[in-house]
């Protein structure tokens, strides 16, 4: 989803991330008057990786990137899709029911200018992975 992220660090010690343009309050003591912003991410993805990283202790964090580094890879093998651009395509595609069509998918990713696999390939992955339901009227209910 597009938007500013930032992750926030309390006076108790916890990081986590938010909008930048919210008001957060820290999951672990529920203050909102002790937090100080560490950094701006363009994405959601980069921002659960600092987030997890500034967490952990410092005796796992090796594990814990060479892991995120493999989910990465997984994540990019996916026919070059993003679990990102997916979810820019079902906002884009989504009709005022709710659903999508085959006709509207191809019309976000010809707006997003995504071209690494059709409609009908990314509809049969997201069917697969029971990111989407088939509905009778040739269209998909988006689950996730």
């Amino acid at each position: 989803m597009a938007g500013t992220w930032v992750m926030l660090r309390c006076q108790c010690g916890r990081n986590f991330g938010s909008r930048s343009n919210s008001n957060s309050k820290c999951p672990r003591c529920n203050k909102k008057t002790s937090l100080s912003t560490i950094k701006s991410f363009s994405s959601s993805s980069e921002l659960r990786d600092a987030v997890s990283k500034a967490n952990v202790p410092d005796e796992i964090i090796s594990e814990l990137s060479s892991r995120l580094e493999s989910y990465e890879k997984s994540e990019r093998s996916n026919e070059g899709l993003t679990s990102d651009d997916i979810q820019k395509i079902l906002s884009l595609a989504k009709l005022p029911d709710d659903s999508v069509t085959l006709s509207s998918v191809n019309e976000a990713m010809i707006s997003l200018n995504l071209k690494k696999m059709n409609a009908e390939r990314l509809m049969e992955l997201l069917e697969t992975s029971s990111m989407v339901l088939r509905n009778p009227n040739s269209s998909w209910s988006v689950l996730q």
